[in-house]
């Protein structure tokens, strides 16, 4: 069986401490729930693609391991963080460091900017999350405009957000879905089916 072209994850769990529009509608359980159901479905077909955020990445890290599937893998990271990250982000084979680019918030871009231009990706799942998600969000519709994009609205934060701001621009069959449902391991395996696409 041929091996399907990478999906795209960005995720993180709001925090408490930054904007409350992403923390006060955010479903830290669903957030984990849809990370792992999504991991689940694609890295038996595919390499899963995400930036390492520190409450993702060990999620993503415990499900490789279980599916012997770490080569599947591809995380990135920039050099701006390289002393704090976890060290389930050290567990990956896969694992591109990015540089530093004078502050946190340049970093970060330059992070994105290869992450998202080194990989024709086949879908773009967006979970939780807060302003790196909607930062991430642009930049993979402007770099991967055929790509099907999928705000996983049920899980809160920046996810709704953009489910919210988007709508009209979404796949009306899946549309009602993103909003309402969470058992994610089917839900994820009707928006990556390729007969959909």
């Amino acid at each position: 069986m041929t091996t399907l072209a990478p999906v795209f994850l960005s995720a993180s769990v709001p925090d408490p401490k930054r904007h409350p529009k992403y923390y006060e509608r955010a479903d830290v359980t669903a957030i984990r729930e849809a990370v792992v159901a999504l991991a689940r479905t694609v890295l038996p077909q595919s390499d899963l693609v995400f930036g390492g955020h520190p409450a993702i990445s060990p999620l993503i890290a415990r499900v490789a391991r279980d599916l012997d599937l770490f080569k599947r893998v591809v995380i990135y990271q920039s050099e701006e963080f390289r002393d704090v990250i976890p060290k389930d982000s050290l567990a990956f084979e896969r694992l591109v460091w990015t540089d530093k680019r004078g502050d946190r918030n340049k970093s970060l871009e330059l992070m994105r900017e290869q992450m998202l231009s080194e990989h024709k990706y086949r879908a773009g799942i967006f979970i939780g999350g807060m302003e790196g998600v909607e930062d991430e969000w642009k930049l993979f519709r402007t770099r991967h405009s055929n790509a099907p994009v999928y705000p996983i609205a049920s899980t809160g934060g920046a996810a709704l957000i953009l489910f919210e701001r988007e709508r009209r621009h979404l796949d009306d069959r899946f549309a009602q879905d993103l909003s309402r449902e969470w058992v994610y391991g089917a839900l994820f395996r009707r928006l990556l089916d390729p007969v959909t696409q």
